[in-house]
């Protein structure tokens, strides 16, 4: 299902749709099989109240599973693109629904609230829920809430719960590798200690999924002790590990990787592509600048382009910095 963004941006403008409505709207695109959230559905779900929630729930409830789990994944990337929007309610109710389809995204609805009750209800759920989809969704959800923790916004205690039970997991050889991978990639957001050996770990395990999520732990650590790994990987021919390496490299700012990322920017793997120029634009340097701003002057596909100018204000941003941190008015 897929809401235009013309539908959004113009809806944005609009009053919030009256309750009745966005009922109705929701029993006549069930049954009519739409393939299209109408913007009645988008804006009438957000910032329900508790007068409102009791009130669409046993619509809610009713209507088929396939068709709510759609719903729920485009509230998800409307609330992406719309800050402003709120599903944490309808998000809540659904974590309670039979189908596990409906419950995993749920929890990635969730991925804004900060509260420690919802933590513990996916807390809750990363421990008992019957599927280890819904059990993994969860793990990885728990990971803002270790950041939060670091942070200090919320008590670090409460934050080292969330920490143990993903190290638990992790840990437990008896996960399948999706909760396992998903409780490394979470943990990755603390200082726990066991951090490193957990990576070290599932980096020479054996199981391409963990490996995979070891590098991406990398990235979250932002610590440039991984530099050799990560340089190796951007060599490995794995487009699922040199895609996790790009991206750790950006988020580790490491100076060493621009050359091979530069060489990837016009890969025929569009994911990587795109990512090679996210990642040059957080790394920056004058080098990094210079090949985004080659690329500019010869593309001409405009997801590109856009990716490419949003690199290359990143890559300014830390040119200037770097300029007046070595009293230089100019790069």
């Amino acid at each position: 299902m897929h809401l235009a963004e013309s539908d959004l941006s113009s809806s944005s403008r609009a009053e919030k749709p009256q309750l009745a409505e966005v009922i109705e709207a929701l029993k006549h695109d069930s049954v009519s099989g739409a393939q299209t959230v109408s913007p009645v559905i988008v804006y009438g779900m957000s910032d329900l109240g508790s007068d409102e929630i009791s009130q669409i729930t046993p619509t809610w409830l009713g209507l088929p599973a396939v068709y709510k789990h759609q719903v729920l994944r485009q509230l998800n990337e409307s609330s992406e693109a719309a800050f402003e929007l709120n599903f944490r309610e309808i998000a809540l109710t659904s974590l309670d629904d039979g189908s596990s389809l409906v419950r995993a995204a749920a929890t990635d609805l969730l991925w804004t609230d900060e509260s420690l009750e919802t933590m513990r209800r996916i807390m809750k759920m990363a421990r008992d829920d019957e599927s280890p989809e819904v059990r993994a969704r969860a793990l990885a959800g728990l990971g803002r809430y270790m950041l939060l923790g670091e942070y200090g916004d919320i008590p670090y205690a409460d934050a080292r719960e969330a920490q143990s039970l993903a190290l638990q997991t992790y840990r437990d050889e008896s996960q399948n590798a999706e909760a396992r991978s998903r409780a490394l990639e979470a943990l990755a957001n603390s200082n726990n200690p066991e951090v490193e050996t957990c990576i070290r770990g599932a980096y020479a395990h054996g199981n391409h999924a963990l490996k995979v999520s070891a590098l991406f732990a990398m990235g979250r650590t932002c610590d440039k002790r991984w530099q050799d790994v990560l340089l190796s990987e951007l060599d490995s021919g794995d487009n699922e590990l040199v895609y996790e390496a790009i991206q750790a490299c950006g988020h580790i700012q490491l100076e060493e990787s621009v050359g091979p990322i530069g060489e990837m920017i016009l890969s025929d793997d569009r994911e990587i592509q795109l990512m090679s120029i996210w990642a040059l634009g957080e790394i920056g340097g004058k080098q990094a600048f210079e090949i985004l701003s080659n690329l500019a002057e010869t593309e001409a596909d405009e997801e590109v382009l856009d990716m490419i100018d949003e690199a290359l204000d990143a890559a300014s941003f830390s040119l200037s910095m770097s300029a007046r941190n070595f009293g230089y008015e100019d790069f």
